[in-house]
């Protein structure tokens, strides 16, 4: 965890993974999608500004505690950004670590801010939101505890709901296909 609490690796990472994507687009794929979980979404977020750009046509992020910028744009266009949260995934909620940033979800004051900078979920941000189930809600003790289930169910066809479908029209380039939910 404690790996996970700074954006170093994201950034050190994001080079690399930019490079990744940008073999797969010259492999002659004919759609290429960015996928972030969790702190993956910090490291597709800070790939966003390398040179040239995300090679990539859209970008996915689900259970995401920031991604380092502000707005959804990514290099994509916000209008090819999607983001998948569990309501009773906790890591999606982490606060800032300066609780003077924090304000809370629905705030026409601004936007939420997670721990690696604007909540993706939230409205402030942009993009596509699409449908996940809640997944369980293990509260403070699952925190405190590290048992989080609603932060592994995004990729599960039974336990995350519309989740897997969602992601999967958007990696086929039917991102007009998902089941959209409103921003917190």
């Amino acid at each position: 965890m404690e790996d996970a609490q700074d954006d170093d690796n994201a950034k050190v990472g994001a080079p690399a993974y930019d490079s990744f994507l940008d073999g797969i687009r010259e492999s002659g794929s004919p759609h290429v999608t960015a996928i972030g979980h969790s702190y993956g979404s910090l490291t597709v977020g800070q790939a966003t500004p390398q040179p040239g750009g995300i090679p990539a046509d859209d970008v996915v992020l689900v259970g995401s505690p920031g991604v380092g910028v502000d707005t959804a744009d990514l290099g994509v266009g916000a209008d090819h950004v999607y983001v998948g949260a569990a309501e009773n995934d906790q890591v999606t909620n982490l606060p800032t670590p300066n609780l003077l940033e924090y304000v809370a979800p629905g705030s026409e004051y601004g936007p939420k801010k997670n721990w690696f900078g604007t909540d993706p979920a939230d409205n402030h941000f942009g993009g596509h939101h699409f449908s996940v189930a809640p997944g369980e809600d293990t509260g403070l003790t699952g925190l405190m505890t590290g048992d989080l289930p609603a932060h592994s169910i995004y990729f599960d066809p039974v336990e995350g709901g519309d989740s897997l479908n969602n992601i999967a029209s958007v990696v086929a380039g039917h991102g007009d296909k998902i089941q959209t939910v409103e921003p917190r």
